[in-house]
């Protein structure tokens, strides 16, 4: 107890008979800390309210309670404001001109490095000796680099106010922090970067000028996307790991927006990526983007992926890119070429009129944009399908169709546009189906209007006996077609092989291959 004290003149506190020296990187709450312990308190929520010092203040940062306590203790108050943090309400935080967010700190476990516990911290009874380093309160900061060993974090305490007590857990854990093993690591780049804006300041560079939120989380997602690809997400990952994503992306942030651009241009040139959406080659590094829990210090950030993204990827006019409406001017989209070969090279003409193809200036044939290797392989396991279902037909026509087969009345038809609702497909892909063989359409006066091409209902049949559109499977599943869509790509289910602007139609053997699309 340290009720009985003299009172410090000038002040409402006592003074104290034992003090202890403000380290250079120590925040105002372990110097409290530090404090109560010196002077022999069971805790630091016991000792303030034993002097009556304000301590709710002094955690939220505010600048008489920093003034109170560097008076009570004897320090300079400029150094002590100066690694102190400032709470501003609603998640948001200021340490001097930087600005972080709650995601930016360790608020509730203590990370300490047990090599400095080991070298600072004799016994129990000298708890007050050990500083707590700012820079270990920061989530980016996961190691040590004087001892080039990982942090540890101590166990979690049920009430928050005992996990504010800095001291008191060293005492409570110093035998477990022992009992820690020592995991060694090399210096990261990323985060001597990180402890060096925390401690003395920003720099001139563009990374510089985003905020130390942003800074240190994007270096840590964009490293995700680059180390894990584009279907990685953004939890479930060991300290460890996302020390080498940081010093992934603080390896290209560093150099500025250019080799941001670059590095996402590269994106689309990786082994099985798929060009063609920005959403999906970019994956984690879009979705953390997207997320509406970032503020507006996010949108230098945002404004360099749009660019590029207007830039380099056909998006319709009208659709929103982190919240600003595109323009609608197409351009080609970077994706790694694909060249023609073995089938697709035989039947490189039949490409040219599926609309697969195109006539290059040189007179060649070349692959659409947004033709993947995928896709050409899907081209022939349909090409194939349809040559052997003519061949196994006997006593009925072939399985391929064509415009001009007349006599409907032998058969029951269907509008092109009824046709489209059972199979829930854009008259659009009717048509195309039509027109490339793999539904019978014939010209009829009957019951429609003269010339109209009309589907016959025992084609419709066939097609859906080995096909089903992603219209039918969502309503059969019963889910959306935008989320459906993705769990398939990411199955790696073919489509058949179609323009990108008609609707998407699966193998059903694939699909019932294929359990998760269950209700």
């Amino acid at each position: 107890m340290v009720k009985s004290l003299p009172a410090t003149p000038g002040t409402n506190f006592p003074q104290l008979p034992l003090t202890v020296s403000h380290a250079a990187s120590e925040p105002a709450s372990s110097l409290l800390s530090r404090l109560a312990a010196k002077n022999g308190a069971i805790s630091m929520q016991r000792f303030c309210g034993d002097i009556a010092f304000p301590i709710d203040p002094l955690f939220r940062g505010e600048k008489v309670a920093i003034e109170q306590l560097a008076q009570l203790s004897g320090c300079d108050v400029g150094a002590l404001e100066r690694v102190s943090i400032r709470h501003l309400g609603k998640g948001h935080f200021r340490l001097r001109e930087e600005f972080a967010s709650l995601q930016s700190f360790q608020r509730t476990r203590i990370r300490v490095c047990p090599e400095c516990i080991r070298s600072e911290m004799p016994s129990t009874a000298d708890s007050w000796r050990v500083a707590r380093r700012l820079q270990w309160k920061f989530s980016s900061i996961r190691s040590c680099p004087e001892h080039g060993c990982m942090l540890v974090c101590l166990p979690a305490e049920k009430f928050y106010k005992d996990a504010r007590d800095f001291a008191a857990q060293l005492r409570k854990h110093h035998v477990w922090i022992l009992d820690q093993p020592v995991i060694q690591t090399n210096p990261s780049p990323f985060e001597a970067y990180i402890t060096n804006r925390i401690l003395s300041g920003r720099g001139d560079r563009w990374i510089d000028r985003l905020e130390l939120n942003v800074a240190s989380r994007a270096c840590e997602v964009l490293g995700l996307r680059i180390a894990k690809g584009p279907d990685a997400v953004l939890a479930g990952h060991s300290e460890s790991g996302w020390m080498t994503f940081g010093a992934l992306g603080y390896d290209i942030l560093k150099d500025g927006p250019v080799a941001l651009t670059d590095c996402l241009a590269a994106m689309a040139h990786e082994d099985g990526a798929d060009g063609r959406f920005f959403g999906r080659l970019f994956g984690p590094w879009m979705a953390w983007l997207k997320s509406r829990s970032l503020g507006d210090e996010f949108e230098p950030l945002r404004d360099v992926v749009r660019r590029h993204v207007f830039d380099n990827f056909s998006v319709r006019k009208g659709v929103l890119v982190f919240g600003v409406s595109s323009e609608g001017v197409a351009s080609s989209n970077p994706q790694k070429s694909v060249s023609l070969k073995g089938f697709a090279k035989r039947n490189a003409e039949d490409l040219i009129y599926r609309g697969l193809a195109k006539r290059d200036a040189g007179g060649g044939i070349a692959p659409m944009n947004f033709a993947t290797q995928q896709m050409l392989d899907a081209y022939e396991r349909e090409k194939k399908y349809f040559r052997n279902a003519k061949r196994s037909s006997e006593g009925r026509k072939p399985r391929t169709f064509a415009v001009g087969d007349t006599d409907p009345s032998r058969e029951g038809c269907l509008s092109i546009g009824d046709a489209a609702g059972q199979l829930r497909v854009t008259v659009k892909t009717v048509a195309y189906l039509i027109r490339h063989g793999m539904l019978r359409g014939v010209e009829t006066s009957e019951q429609y209007r003269r010339g109209a091409t009309v589907v016959t209902i025992d084609s419709l049949a066939h097609f859906q006996e080995s096909f089903i559109s992603l219209g039918q499977l969502a309503e059969l599943v019963q889910r959306p077609q935008g989320a459906l869509s993705m769990k398939l790509r990411n199955a790696k289910l073919a489509m058949l092989a179609m323009p990108h602007d008609l609707s998407r139609i699966y193998w059903r053997e694939d699909v019932d291959a294929y359990p998760t699309t269950e209700k």
